[in-house]
């Protein structure tokens, strides 16, 4: 993973300023203007674009914000990019994975990756997350 402010630190500010202004978006439930926020960062990457550090950023507040509209086929396969790019230790862009694909009925997948993140995480993985993931991810352990 490349960091982009050191390849080009006027670019990653312009970058960061973007997806932070999502984020004010986001947080004050503006849904549209915060993707449009995070397209307009996500164009401005150079390519490949998951080779930069702030592609898994860009990429979390993209399935965020999706999972948040119900937009579970685009959360998905946002969380599939910020999956791709995580520093080891980020457990955040599973659940929202897992939490798509529990959505969209693919309950098998969304077990799997549940077990993934409890198993590195534990209880403290879901946190911040509905507690029915954590709920049906315990309960299906059980059988």
């Amino acid at each position: 993973m490349e960091d982009l402010s050191v390849v080009d630190r006027e670019l990653s500010d312009a970058i960061v300023n973007v997806v932070e202004s999502g984020n004010r978006f986001e947080s004050a439930g503006n849904g549209i203007e915060s993707l449009s926020m995070y397209r307009e960062a996500w164009s401005l990457l150079p390519e490949p674009k998951k080779n930069w550090d702030l592609a898994h950023w860009i990429a979390s507040c993209f399935a965020t914000s999706y999972f948040a509209a119900k937009q579970y086929d685009e959360a998905k396969s946002w969380s599939v990019i910020a999956m791709d790019t995580k520093p080891p230790r980020e457990t955040s862009s599973v659940v929202v994975f897992a939490s798509a694909c529990y959505e969209l009925g693919e309950t098998q997948l969304a077990f799997e990756h549940f077990d993934k993140v409890f198993k590195f995480g534990k209880k403290r993985a879901f946190e911040g997350f509905d507690s029915k993931y954590l709920n049906f991810y315990l309960d299906h352990l059980k059988g």
